[in-house]
Parts: structure tokens; C-alpha cells; sequence
């Protein structure tokens, strides 16, 4: 079973001991946590380490940003921390964030704003005058990403758990309403395709033509709705042969064919695909192979014989080799 992921963001070396009380807690709900220390992070030799933990963001469903004194290391190319890469990275990606502030930062915020635009101003509770105007952009984003102030860990694990506890509430919710919403949906496709064979068989008077009927069930082959959720397609899909589907994976989807003698098993047919040209990680299309006959047409399935496990896909890592020996002097 897929558990959550959680990743934590944060300078390392002044937040060591916070981290670790906070994957502890993350563990005891369950959950995954993600963080560079413990080698949660699959490095490669291509590109920087902070580039490989930026990737690895957008495998996580949760970022736990905890933002203290310290600036931490600059990002390459970027007036930015990498802690606050990562936190951009994941607002960018509409990520669940979590962002927490160390109270003597927090409280001294203020006296930062009243007093930013004098020269000469020193401040105690941070390093670096950057740490306060990247909280100048926190606090104007909108809503769906809270902020609070922290003194202990403590405080931080109480505040996840009612947070958690309330955004589990409303994804029971939500998947009540879905589900009732995906019902609706598939009666109006079931009355669709009625409304098709009465329409035909009313217009041509005939009974029986089982020829005709076959064409219009066919076009709303339980596949087409089953691949076009599955690859996140917002238009409708139709094909007839194997040629045909292999030709819109690979040019809308990037897909390519694995060859057969590769399968996992020789009862699903296997493409993949590259994630953001990283080698080491591939995303996974199965489909039956069965549903395609043997000069490979697709062959009619009605929805009632439909299974949900006949087109799935799998992230799949090729290589955890970690990258080389991180420098002391980069704080994740």
C-alpha cells in the first residue's frame, strides 16, 4: 500500500535535532519521510545534489518547510537558499505545504519591517537580511498555505497532527462527493450509448444488426476512458489497432514501446517513458495484452467485463547509487 509522502525542508546543521524529531513523528502516522540525510534522495552524477532533491519534490504529496535563523547555502544561479528552492519548487508544483517559523524570527519580522529600508539596522535573530525578505513573499501568498510560529518541535508534531487529522476529514469528504460524481458521469455515458441504439435502430427499422451495434459500443470502449485518466488526457481518445495506439503514445505522451521479450509478463504490454530526462527513473504504461487480437485490432470488451487493473502504470527507480560525498557546507 502507497503511504504519503513527506518531505522536510529545512538548514540542516542549526535543525539537525528538529529533523529528526519530526521524521520520528511523521514514521508514527504512517507516513514516509523524505529527507537528504537518511539518503531518502536518489542522487545522480549528471547535476548538482540540490538539483536532484528539487526533482524529487514532485514525488512527495507533502512539504514540511521550517524556516529558522540561518540562510543556509545559496542556490545555484539564484539569490535564493536551496531550503527556500525547495519551498518554491513545491508551491510551484501546487504541493500541501506546511511552513513553520522559529518565533524569535518571527517575532523580530516586524521590527524588520518597519526598518528595512534604514541602513545600518543590525538584527539577533537571524544571519543573513535575506532570511527576512523571503518571509516578505511567504506571508503574501494566498491562501491554502498556512504559516505558524514555533518554539519546539513539540509544537510543530501538534500542530501537522490537527492539521492532518482536519485535511483527512475533507478528503473523506470529497471522496463521497466524488464518488457520486463518477456515478453520475458513468449513467450519462450508459444513456449516451442507449440513446445511440435506440436512435439507430428507430432510423433504419431494423432489429438485430448486430454489426451496427457492435460500431457503437465500440466507440465507447471502456479503454479509451481507462488510458485517458490514467495519462491525465483532457480530450476524448479513439483508436482501432495496436499501430494506432502506439503512435498517440509516443507523440502526445512520450511513450515508447518496451520490447516483449523485456515484459514484467507476457500478459501486459509494456511502454515507457523517460521523467524529466532523468535515466534512473521511468514511468511504466501496462496494458492487457489480450485486448488486442493477434493482427492487433482492438477487440470489443463490454463495460460490464471491464477491469480497472487492465491499464495501470508504475514509477520505477533503475538506480539508487548515491551521488558523491555532500559537502558539509550544503544545508537541505
Amino acid at each position: 500500500m502507497s503511504r504519503p509522502k513527506v518531505f522536510i525542508s529545512s538548514t540542516y546543521f542549526d535543525l539537525k535535532s528538529l529533523r529528526e524529531d519530526l521524521d520520528r513523528f511523521i514514521a508514527s502516522f504512517g507516513y514516509e519521510p523524505v529527507r537528504h540525510e537518511k539518503g531518502h534522495i536518489s542522487y545522480g552524477s549528471k547535476e548538482r545534489p540540490e538539483a536532484y532533491a528539487y526533482r524529487e519534490i514532485e514525488n512527495c504529496d507533502v512539504l514540511v518547510s521550517i524556516i529558522g535563523g540561518k540562510f543556509g547555502s545559496q542556490a545555484a544561479g539564484s539569490d535564493y537558499s536551496i531550503s527556500q528552492q525547495e519551498l518554491k519548487k513545491a508551491l510551484d508544483q501546487g504541493k500541501q505545504v506546511y511552513i513553520f517559523v522559529e518565533r524569535s524570527v518571527h517575532n523580530e519580522f516586524d521590527y524588520y519591517k518597519a526598518n528595512k529600508d534604514i541602513v545600518g539596522v543590525r538584527y539577533t535573530a537571524v544571519n543573513d537580511i535575506r532570511v527576512y525578505s523571503f518571509l516578505e513573499e511567504i506571508y503574501l501568498l494566498p491562501r491554502g498555505n498556512p504559516v505558524f510560529s514555533f518554539d519546539t518541535g513539540l509544537e510543530i508534531a501538534n500542530t501537522l497532527r490537527e492539521q492532518w487529522a482536519g485535511l483527512f476529514q475533507r478528503l473523506l469528504s470529497q471522496e463521497a462527493n466524488r464518488s457520486q460524481t463518477t456515478l453520475t458521469e458513468e449513467l450519462q455515458r450508459s444513456l449516451q450509448t442507449v440513446d445511440q441504439l435506440v436512435k439507430y435502430l428507430t432510423e433504419e427499422k431494423t432489429k438485430g444488426d448486430q454489426g451496427a451495434v457492435n460500431e457503437i459500443l465500440f466507440s465507447n470502449h471502456p479503454i479509451f476512458e481507462a488510458v485517458r485518466k490514467i495519462t491525465r488526457t483532457k480530450y476524448r481518445l479513439y483508436f482501432t489497432t495496436l499501430t494506432e495506439f502506439n503512435q498517440w503514445l509516443k507523440a502526445s505522451r512520450g511513450y515508447k514501446p518496451v520490447d516483449e521479450g523485456a515484459w514484467d509478463s507476457s500478459d501486459y504490454a509494456e511502454w515507457h517513458k523517460d521523467i524529466d530526462g532523468n535515466e534512473n527513473e521511468l514511468d511504466l504504461l501496462f496494458v492487457k495484452n489480450d485486448l488486442f487480437d493477434s493482427d492487433g485490432r482492438l477487440r470489443l470488451v463490454s463495460p460490464v467485463d471491464w477491469q480497472e487493473s487492465w491499464v495501470r502504470t508504475e514509477r520505477r527507480h533503475l538506480s539508487n547509487s548515491p551521488h558523491d560525498e555532500i559537502s558539509d557546507d550544503i544545508p537541505f
